[in-house]
């Protein structure tokens, strides 16, 4: 029951859904448990699942030449999809970073609450458009900062992800090495004192 209160709150905070639409998802949603370490999408596998994460975080990587590169983080709330809807191999990595609960759905889950709730296209639209938006707005951030404003922004808008995440993937996401990152918390520190 816990869970389903947790659902309901994460879905209710989409916008234009009313109550009934609202219980009508969190009755369909198809929920499951992954341990830490489990990889939900592989480079090469073909996307199938779209998740939202209950609890937890996933993360996103790409492996170039030899090394994981972190390019996203997934917690409470987030939604992920997979970036090509043209079935396409993925170039990604999707792997549980904790323990996670999350709702999974299909293209034929997706169908069968179209059909149920139709005005679901028009709320959809709209999370696309502004997953699409902050997506755009973040990259420009990154490619116009130095690697110590990177992680200031990260400070002030994900500060959970520093305490659940390790350093290193943390640095690779952020576009630099590991002692980098030591170098600018220390003088970060420094600073403070």
């Amino acid at each position: 029951m816990i869970l389903k209160e947790k659902i309901r709150a994460l879905i209710s905070k989409f916008p234009l859904l009313n109550q009934e639409e609202i219980e009508i998802l969190v009755e369909k949603t198809v929920v499951d448990q992954f341990k830490k370490g489990t990889l939900l999408l592989k480079e090469g596998q073909i996307p199938m699942h779209c998740y939202m994460v209950v609890e937890g975080c996933v993360r996103e990587y790409l492996i170039k030449e030899g090394d994981e590169k972190s390019t996203a983080f997934f917690m409470e709330g987030d939604t992920f999809t997979p970036h090509l809807p043209d079935s396409k191999p993925s170039m990604h990595y999707w792997e549980c970073a904790e323990d996670c609960i999350l709702t999974i759905s299909n293209g034929s889950f997706e169908e069968e609450i179209r059909a149920a709730l139709p005005r679901l296209d028009a709320v959809f639209q709209k999370i696309a458009i502004e997953k699409i938006n902050r997506a755009k707005e973040e990259w420009s951030q990154f490619i116009t900062s130095s690697p110590e404003e990177r992680y200031l922004n990260l400070l002030e808008t994900k500060p959970q992800l520093l305490n659940r995440i390790p350093q290193h993937q943390i640095a690779s996401y952020l576009g630099m090495k590991p002692q980098s990152l030591s170098r600018i918390r220390k003088r970060l520190a420094t600073k403070k004192h």
